[in-house]
């Protein structure tokens, strides 16, 4: 399905007023109490000490990586107690030895094999819902005993399926998509650093 794009009759006024209602509207249709539950999933998840870890392609793994700025210094710069987050994005020595020697298919896996235990969470994020890499990174999720989370778009995707809590923007549309993620991935946070620092019960 191509990407549904906002109205172009209006001019750029009108396109900028139907992006941002598009956007305001695909928030407004989250579950509130889905994404509560995932602050309570990570909250417990740094009270054990456990570990995040992120993966996505494109503009999915910049918010990954972008994501993994917030959650590792600063809950521990307002926390007093490190939270293990990483993302599989951030080593393209890594990305291209596995591409290289292996597949593409396996850049995450490899990866994940290393850094996901038992009782950990990953959290992949694929606007399609259908990227092989992030999809084989949650089945060594799913091996090693790992809660898994799903950001999809457009209808889920196989990664929808295949995650144990799937959020799911439905769009047709890849910008937006990855908007609602970014902003739902900075709630996570943001919840959480207040949940760490006792201003939110």
């Amino acid at each position: 399905m191509p990407d549904t794009l906002p109205d172009t009759s209006a001019g750029t006024p009108g396109y900028v007023d139907d992006y941002l209602s598009r956007l305001a509207a695909l928030l407004a249709a989250i579950d509130r109490d889905q994404i509560a539950g995932l602050v309570d999933l990570l909250h417990d998840l740094w009270l054990r000490g456990g570990r995040l870890v992120l993966c996505g392609n494109g503009g999915s793994g910049s918010s990954s990586s972008h994501l993994v700025c917030d959650l590792q210094k600063n809950i521990w710069l307002e926390g007093g107690r490190p939270f293990e987050v990483v993302a599989l994005t951030d080593s393209a020595a890594l990305i291209l030895a596995w591409g290289n020697d292996t597949d593409f298919a396996n850049v995450f896996a490899g990866q994940a094999r290393t850094w996901l235990r038992a009782g950990d969470v990953l959290l992949a994020i694929s606007g399609s819902g259908n990227s092989p890499n992030v999809l084989a990174a949650v089945d060594v999720a799913r091996e090693v005993g790992a809660t898994t989370i799903g950001f999809c778009g457009y209808e889920g995707g196989a990664l929808a399926g295949r995650v144990d809590h799937a959020v799911i923007a439905r769009f047709p549309n890849m910008q937006l998509i990855e908007d609602v993620h970014m902003i739902l991935g900075h709630v996570l946070f943001s919840a959480l650093r207040d949940r760490v620092v006792g201003r939110l019960a």
